[in-house]
Formats: structure tokens, C-alpha cells, sequence
């Protein structure tokens, strides 16, 4: 009989295939090993499914993969592979990000030694297509934060977060498909009524900005749909915003449906605390750590 796994790392992908080595390479590196591997592939048009059976023919013990006959989204694709989980805990990954060695090891220690927090993120530097660094995402740290500011940026990066899935009801589903691509803060709203939502002071993941991530390619209806969730969790949820977060929210909204996207786009980035580096900078040394134990090549 396999061993059960003890942490499950759960990844959406969908025409990844211009980042998904690194990614699933940044995954098999951790420093912490008692984990599987869920991939899902949303319909991709490109080599994505064809790279994803190469590693799994390679760790056959560690991944495992499916793939939708049609395209679902990224809300339903990560839903439906967190109930394919059999860990105690469970490990958002993205298909064109990059964990840092030791995140897995970092955030379960924390959830183990913290019994009243049900789920974990982290903090992110950003790179480019490149993987050259070009800013940074810092998050609040405690719960009181996390829950207050959720009403002006989006105090958790979707990817970084690990939840105790054993401190959670059976029957909670984590995502809302109509809300997709903003559908993690629905999400948040339904995780505070179990407990708390924390992040590490640590940078855990190097998340990719590109063209295509889901959140850019059609910014207003993202922000619509951040509104519809914020409303969601104060009709549904009983969340309790401040007076500033309502106005915050009522501000964001306005700017991103009236202004253009190109400068909707900047405030939003100043609004969810974006600290942009003045030059890029090679993440020197980083990729030799994450490589250094890799034995599959893709082409």
C-alpha cells in the first residue's frame, strides 16, 4: 500500500507549456517530500498535456494527471482537483509560477504549530516572462489584517495558499465557477467562517506577470466580479466591512469601469499593494537551487 500522502499540491493548467516545466520542476525540489502531485489540464491547445505525461510517466508515485474534454475554467479545474486530494492538507500551485524550495515545508509547519489557522499564504516576488524579478507582492500577516482588507486589494495570492483541508466541514466547496478568474475571494469569504487566514512574513512563490494571466486579459470584469464577491460575502457570508473598505470598494469599482484598462490597470496594481522594483534584476542563484536535482527534460 502507498504511503498517504501528507500534503497535496493541486495545479490548474491551461496552455501553460511556455512555463510549466519550471513550474512543476519548483514543485518535485521541495525541501519537504510527502506530497502528490494533482494536475489537471483545462483543454489546452498546446504541448501543456504532452509535458504533463512525461513527468507523470517519470513520477508515476508522486503525480497524477487528468484532463477535461472541454475547456471548464480555472475555478472548476482547481475545484474539481481538490477533491481528488487525499492529503491532510492541500497546496494551490499555478501553471506558470514558480515555488520557492522550501514553501510546502514553511507553510505546513506553520499550520501544525498554529491549530486555530485553517489556511496559509505567503509573500511573492514578481518576474516577467524572462524570470527576471521586476516587483513584489506583500500581504498582511495576521488575521485581523487579512479580514479587514479584504474589502480594498486581495490580501492573499491564490496560488501561495495551503489549507488544512481536516479543519474544514466535508461538504464546503472552496470555489464559485461563475465568479472565474477572481473566484479566491468568494473563496476567502467562506474560509474566514471556519477560522483563521493567515500569510508567512516569508516570500514562498515567484509569480509570473504575463498577458495571459486570467486576472489582466479583461481587468473590468474582474473588477466587477470582485465587487459581486465583496457583496456576496456581506449578504451570504455575514462579513462586516469598515466604513473605509466599503468606500475603497466603491472607489475601485468605479475606476475600473469608467478609465481606461491600461490605467485601471496601474491603480489596481498600487491599490493591492504592488511595490515595483525600479531595474530588474536576475534572480541570481535561484534557478541553479530549483534545477539542481531535476532529471526530466522537456522540450
Amino acid at each position: 500500500m502507498k504511503k498517504q500522502p501528507f500534503v497535496s499540491v493541486v495545479m490548474p493548467v491551461y496552455n501553460a507549456g511556455d512555463f510549466l516545466v519550471e513550474a512543476i520542476e519548483s514543485i518535485l525540489c521541495q525541501t519537504y517530500k510527502n506530497i502528490e502531485f494533482i494536475m489537471i489540464d483545462d483543454a489546452s491547445t498546446d504541448n501543456s498535456w504532452e509535458i504533463m505525461k512525461t513527468y507523470q510517466e517519470r513520477y508515476p508515485d508522486i503525480i497524477r494527471i487528468s484532463q477535461n474534454r472541454t475547456n471548464l475554467k480555472q475555478a472548476a479545474t482547481v475545484e474539481q482537483a481538490m477533491r481528488l486530494a487525499r492529503g491532510a492538507f492541500i497546496a494551490r500551485m499555478d501553471a506558470d509560477d514558480i515555488a520557492l524550495p522550501s514553501r510546502l515545508e514553511k507553510q505546513l509547519m506553520y499550520l501544525l504549530t498554529h491549530k486555530d489557522v485553517i489556511a496559509v499564504g505567503g509573500q511573492c516576488a514578481l518576474i516577467n516572462t524572462e524570470g527576471y524579478i521586476i516587483g513584489e507582492k506583500r500581504f498582511p500577516l495576521t488575521f485581523t489584517d487579512v479580514y479587514r482588507y479584504i474589502f480594498e486589494f486581495i490580501p492573499l495570492q491564490q496560488p501561495t495558499l495551503m489549507i488544512a483541508q481536516e479543519r474544514i466541514p466535508h461538504f464546503v466547496e472552496f470555489y464559485n465557477p461563475d465568479l472565474s478568474p477572481v473566484e479566491d475571494v468568494e473563496m476567502l469569504f467562506r474560509l474566514f467562517r471556519f477560522g483563521k487566514v493567515e500569510n508567512l512574513a516569508d516570500t514562498v512563490l515567484l509569480y509570473r506577470i504575463h498577458d495571459h494571466n486570467s486576472s489582466r486579459m479583461n481587468l473590468k470584469k474582474s473588477f466587477f466580479l470582485t465587487l459581486v464577491s465583496r457583496i456576496r460575502g456581506v449578504m451570504l457570508y455575514g462579513y462586516k466591512p469598515t466604513l473605509r473598505g466599503t468606500a475603497m470598494t466603491l472607489c475601485q469599482a468605479a475606476v475600473a469601469l469608467l478609465l481606461p484598462q491600461q490605467f485601471a490597470f496601474f491603480l489596481y496594481a498600487v491599490a493591492r499593494k504592488t511595490n515595483i522594483i525600479a531595474r530588474p534584476t536576475p534572480q541570481a542563484g535561484f534557478a541553479e537551487e530549483i534545477f539542481a536535482k531535476a532529471q526530466v527534460e522537456v522540450s
